[in-house]
């Protein structure tokens, strides 16, 4: 056997165990990809406000929160957004539940429309991480999912190593790059699964390679070792944790600040903000040595540099720490790159199509690549293809 046929038959045989969860994976990803997009769509009227024509300022956070409690006293909403936009609506959260729209002017509150989408999306990010699988079996649904990540990723090596012809020609070289639209049954399904995988190719590597360290202990551990950094404890956002900020001893008598002056204060510290999220108050830790924890998004298409943590001095405002990418040592800025670009959200919404672009082309392949594979070993109908046109094994 030549190089090239095992090559060949690996590519095969990984095609075939692993292309149907590949094709759930990459369905189940378009949609997670732009769920802020969807869910921001399906509450456009009631995150919606209008300006007051007298020019009144917001009611006090205090005022806000007693017309929540109010109008829903089993809310226990524990952190406030604000949107830089005037005409957008503050909201509150409880955790990941919510949000309770409110106009800041009026006090008008107003429900969350996409609770139906939201609980959708989440169930299509356990089919995407651990196949919805729940309890103990997660971690199986998990190893399923990484292993044909990890196998996605073999194919798309082989693949490129399969898509050079043998011998050379303008013919077999432009077959290759060029659908070929009155193709049919055989021939159609090789071209398709040539042309796809060449022009998909660089970002599925991306996606797929991503998904690895993602899924994977020893992949996420490698990416801080090659950094020369010990891996952090944990995988998820808790690896971001740092050991918070110790405020200054507040002088005797000295009161907390009220949230609308901690709300001031990162508006003044950060001129390009987009929303900020501050925790309510009575909610986090008074402590006298610890700071608010809250968290502000500037103008920047690309997430992982619009979100920056920040801690603030409860007593005075002033803004003690804020933590912004370039701040985070080698290895976690790699990390966090990585999950940004495993959705493509790394570049914003160009970025996320771009990925969606080259996911539908991986149905293509995965499509293809079955049928081919059932029209070698089942179908007793043989189309033949022309010698540009034959595999290459």
């Amino acid at each position: 056997m030549t190089i090239r046929s095992a090559v060949f038959w690996l590519h095969l045989a990984l095609g075939v165990l692993a292309g149907a969860v590949v094709a759930v994976m990459s369905i189940t990803g378009i949609a997670i990809a732009f769920e802020q997009e969807i869910l921001a769509w399906c509450d456009r009227n009631v995150a919606a406000v209008e300006l007051p024509g007298d020019g009144r300022p917001p009611l006090s956070v205090a005022e806000l929160r007693s017309i929540l409690k109010r109008e829903s006293p089993g809310f226990a909403a524990d952190h406030l957004v604000v949107e830089q936009d005037p005409r957008r609506a503050w909201q509150f959260w409880a955790g990941r539940s919510g949000p309770w729209y409110i106009d800041p002017y009026t006090g008008e509150l107003r429900e969350s429309r996409a609770h139906g989408v939201h609980e959708a999306i989440h169930f299509l990010e356990d089919l995407h991480r651990w196949l919805a699988i729940g309890g103990e079996g997660r971690t199986v649904g998990r190893l399923i999912t990484g292993t044909s990540n990890l196998a996605f990723l073999l194919l798309c090596i082989t693949g490129i190593y399969l898509w050079f012809p043998k011998r050379w020609s303008r013919r077999a070289v432009r077959y290759r790059l060029r659908l070929k639209p009155k193709a049919r049954g055989k021939a159609r399904d090789f071209n398709w699964h040539l042309v796809f995988g060449f022009w998909s190719l660089p970002v599925l590597v991306v996606l797929a390679g991503t998904g690895v360290v993602i899924s994977f202990a020893w992949a996420h551990n490698l990416v801080f070792r090659m950094a020369g950094e010990t891996p952090p404890e944990f995988r998820d956002f808790r690896m971001t944790l740092v050991p918070p900020f110790v405020v200054p001893p507040p002088s005797e008598g000295s009161e907390r600040l009220p949230l609308e002056a901690l709300l001031k204060s990162m508006q003044d510290g950060f001129p390009g903000w987009q929303s900020i999220r501050l925790p309510l108050a009575d909610l986090g830790n008074t402590e006298e040595t610890a700071p608010v924890k809250a968290s502000v998004t500037t103008a920047d298409y690309m997430p992982n540099r619009a979100f920056i943590p920040v801690e603030l001095n409860p007593y005075t405002g002033e803004i003690l720490r804020a933590i912004r990418l370039q701040d985070r040592s080698a290895g976690l800025q790699a990390r966090i790159w990585i999950r940004f670009l495993h959705t493509g959200a790394a570049f914003g919404v160009v970025g996320k199509i771009i990925a969606t672009l080259a996911t539908v082309a991986s149905l293509f392949l995965v499509y293809t690549g079955y049928a081919l594979s059932y029209r070698r070993f089942f179908s007793k109908k043989r189309t033949a293809l022309l010698p540009a046109e034959r595999p290459s094994h």
